[in-house]
């Protein structure tokens, strides 16, 4: 059944590890998303351990399950404001249902979440009357039938959507980044993957991954904090303390540390690079008669552009005169060099603000810089990184050599740490050994650049924003067609899945889409 854009407000839901993003996919330009909640909800320590003791045992008399009250439960701004309380941990159980679970996933955890969600949007669940399509987590690294079929029975059941369509994050990020064929790159809490595309046709079997996440930068930037000198002295003068308790110093440090992550993610952070020598193009997808290439060597050690020759048609005086003011103002420019050089170097600090001492100015130094490392340097001295995920990912034997070169024309980078403005530029370096030193040695086997991608300008309401977003976009790009195709190859209808199950889902995500 294909409807109207203008009969209804198709929704589109990117659910991530720990945001989710929504919005209608209405009108001609495409929105951002209207609601950004956080992927978790709280739950009173008292009732978690009642639910525990249980153990799935009690039941009612007449044999149905006693399903455990939701009273108590949190989230959204509830939540955000609980945990501004003292020892709020010591009252509260903190779940992330979307989060990889070894146990069991927490199903119903995600119907609490997304019902507040639906509720933020002014969507009644008994009414519910906008198409949905789900963009679930990339993590784990997979999108087997049982998980398709499961999210297909969530929004038919829990949230009574009349049509349903599902799309993979790394396809749908890399659809926003103007490309069907590529490499995306997934930064997660505790998990990072990369992922292969061609022909929008995500080749699951060259997944790979690896445990370092957002969590293991959050930690190791913290334990900087702790150690930094400038930073403690900073501290110290704002406390008016010199002997800070070590318990109240990491509460202070994890403040400044929680402002740098929302706050600072723009210029204020330069994740360091890799010295490369390939040649790497920063931009959105490469078009007809495009060469924009981007000499990241040049860039690192600040080569000076020669200056353009030109002819001159000027009389020996006058020529004369030139090269004598040239000269004035060449001795000029050398004297205020000196004068500048004679100043004390400034410093690379940023003032940051904490809700323990809202009053007062904090300088933070160069150590922010750092808030990517263990991504680059591993956890430990040897350990794994992303980038020799993504070098496992692209030399998957089941790629062919044509495949393994397209597939570096379009690299993007998504998940939450995409928000740090230099982080994808600074990681893209890092693949660069991947790639000939010199695009002019020829090869018919081996990349010779890459292509960093970015949304597009056109997008006028995602004009210059980072790519944590893409997902969402792609999704809203989806949504327009999958929703008013008259075949109903790329949606479930509820009378499909009333007649077909929660397996009527694979015939939209076959290879076929």
């Amino acid at each position: 059944m294909a409807l109207s854009l203008k009969d209804m407000r198709p929704l589109v839901v990117h659910c991530d590890t720990d945001y989710i993003r929504a919005g209608f996919a209405v009108g001609e330009l495409f929105p951002r998303p209207s609601v950004t909640l956080r992927a978790c909800y709280a739950i009173p320590i008292a009732s978690s351990n009642k639910a525990a003791d249980a153990n799935g045992d009690s039941r009612a008399a007449d044999g149905d399950v006693d399903v455990p009250s939701k009273s108590g439960w949190l989230v959204g701004e509830e939540l955000v404001g609980a945990q501004k309380e003292n020892n709020w941990e010591s009252s509260l159980e903190l779940r992330w249902p979307f989060r990889p679970n070894k146990v069991a996933d927490d199903w119903e955890g995600r119907e609490y979440i997304m019902s507040h969600l639906l509720a933020l949007l002014g969507i009644n669940i008994q009414t519910n009357s906008s198409a949905l399509l789900l963009i679930p987590p990339p993590s784990p690294p997979t999108f087997t039938l049982s998980t398709q079929a499961l999210y297909t029975q969530f929004a038919f059941e829990s949230l009574n959507t009349p049509m349903f369509s599902i799309l993979p994050a790394p396809l749908s990020g890399l659809y926003a980044l103007g490309a069907t064929t590529g490499i995306m790159i997934y930064i997660g809490h505790e998990e990072s993957s990369a992922f292969v595309i061609t022909d929008s046709i995500v080749r699951w079997e060259c997944s790979t991954s690896v445990q370092i996440g957002q969590a293991d930068c959050e930690s190791h930037f913290e334990q900087l904090l702790l150690e930094d000198d400038l930073l403690d002295q900073e501290l110290k003068t704002a406390t008016g303390n010199e002997s800070l308790d070590l318990e109240e110093k990491r509460k202070l440090v994890k403040e400044v540390a929680n402002f740098v992550w929302t706050e600072c993610t723009g210029d204020d952070i330069e994740v360091p690079a890799l010295n490369a020598k390939a040649a790497i193009v920063i931009g959105a997808a490469q078009t007809s008669g495009e060469e924009d290439t981007f000499d990241v060597a040049k860039k690192l050690v600040g080569d000076p552009t020669p200056a353009p020759t030109t002819n001159s048609h000027k009389s020996k005086k006058q020529q004369a005169q030139a090269l004598a003011a040239a000269n004035k103002a060449a001795a000029q420019a050398a004297a205020d060099a000196a004068a500048q050089a004679a100043l004390p170097p400034s410093i690379d600090a940023i003032v940051v603000t904490i809700p323990s001492l809202p009053e007062k100015e904090i300088q933070l130094g160069p150590v922010r810089h750092r808030i990517c490392e263990p991504l680059f340097k591993g956890k430990s001295i040897g350990g794994d990184t992303l980038y020799e995920a993504v070098g496992r990912a692209v030399e998957n034997d089941s790629l062919s050599t044509g495949e393994k070169l397209a597939i570096w024309e379009g690299v993007g980078v998504i998940g939450e740490v995409a928000k740090i403005k230099s982080f994808s530029p600074a990681l893209v370096t890092y693949l660069s050994p991947y790639l000939l030193s010199s695009s002019e040695l020829p090869s018919d086997c081996q990349p010779s650049k890459m292509r960093l991608l970015s949304i597009p300008d056109y997008f006028a309401n995602f004009k210059k924003t980072t790519t944590e977003l893409a997902p969402f976009l792609g999704g809203t790009l989806v949504a327009k067609v999958a929703f008013t195709d008259s075949t109903g190859k790329h949606s479930v209808s509820k009378v499909d899945y009333n007649t077909k199950g929660p397996e009527a889902i694979y015939v939209v995500t076959s290879e076929d889409r």
